[in-house]
């Protein structure tokens, strides 16, 4: 639950307990408590509004672009025809964002399983939510790794946007039995791609991510970006397929046809993400 005092702060205590991240809010703009956690979306002066779940900050309005592009494009532009895209969390609407970026997709699929997120974040961040509406998409108000089970070789793309391991809603979402399931929803040339925490703070939870998507999995490998608006800003995400390798299909033709701007993401950052540092390769080793 956010900490409010008289001079209106907002403090993010990160997993280890010994570290927080202080932020002067203007105002609160919608506060509540869903049945499954709590929401608020706040004002700030320099990083826009924050959406926070838990006291967990979710997405600030100035950074999110170097999340939410990254999860998404380096999947979509492996891809060789990405169509069929099933997006897991990510009830802000960023991801779906970007995934309608590219013009050969026909539906996503986004499995959010707290409808008021949706509702808020179209109310109060149209920046992310603006394609929510979408009528190529689906929206699905249920625990993903349950949808996800259901599905058979579906889906070109799964992009799973969820929140932290050691919360309640996402803990499902970091297992080999929901990886699998995963795997068996993609068609033969499918692509995964899911945020996969830090180094830096949730050390042992990026490495179970990563030693449980390796059970599942017969290709999995990390990438990184640089993400100002999480602890320590040096953020890993997980690319994992059957059989396709993360390289860029059909590049330049792809992007000229891209509807909408990219501010993070380009081929070279694409190719970069994947060089990790030697201490992060040393910790991955399975």
């Amino acid at each position: 639950m956010p900490k409010e005092n008289s001079s209106l702060r907002f403090d993010e205590i990160f997993s280890n307990g010994n570290v927080a991240t202080s932020l002067r809010i203007r105002n609160v703009i919608y506060s509540k408590q869903s049945k499954i956690q709590r929401i608020d979306i706040f004002e700030t002066a320099d990083l826009g509004r924050i959406f926070a779940l838990d006291g967990t900050i979710m997405l600030n309005e100035r950074w999110e672009f170097t999340y939410h592009e990254m999860i998404t494009h380096v999947p979509m532009f492996s891809h060789s025809n990405p169509k069929d895209v099933l997006v897991i969390g990510g009830g802000d609407g960023g991801v779906v964002r970007e995934v309608l970026k590219h013009p050969s997709v026909e539906k996503v699929d986004l499995v959010e399983i707290d409808p008021d997120v949706i509702e808020a974040c179209k109310n109060y961040l149209p920046s992310t939510a603006s394609k929510l509406s979408d009528p190529r998409v689906a929206i699905y108000n249920e625990d993903g790794k349950s949808f996800v089970m259901r599905k058979d070789t579906e889906y070109d793309v799964i992009i799973v946007d969820s929140t932290d391991p050691y919360k309640g809603a996402g803990e499902s979402l970091f297992t080999e039995e929901f990886y699998t399931a995963c795997r068996n929803a993609l068609k033969e040339d499918g692509i995964f791609s899911a945020e996969a925490e830090n180094p830096v703070y949730d050390g042992k939870e990026m490495e179970k991510c990563f030693r449980e998507m390796n059970k599942a999995f017969p290709m999995v490998k990390p990438y990184t970006a640089f993400v100002p608006m999480y602890p320590s800003g040096f953020w890993v995400f997980a690319y994992a397929s059957k059989n396709v390798l993360p390289t860029i299909k059909d590049g330049k033709s792809r992007l000229k046809k891209l509807i909408g701007s990219l501010f993070y993401y380009n081929f070279k950052i694409h190719e970069a993400s994947f060089v990790a540092p030697t201490f992060l390769e040393k910790l991955l080793e399975y």
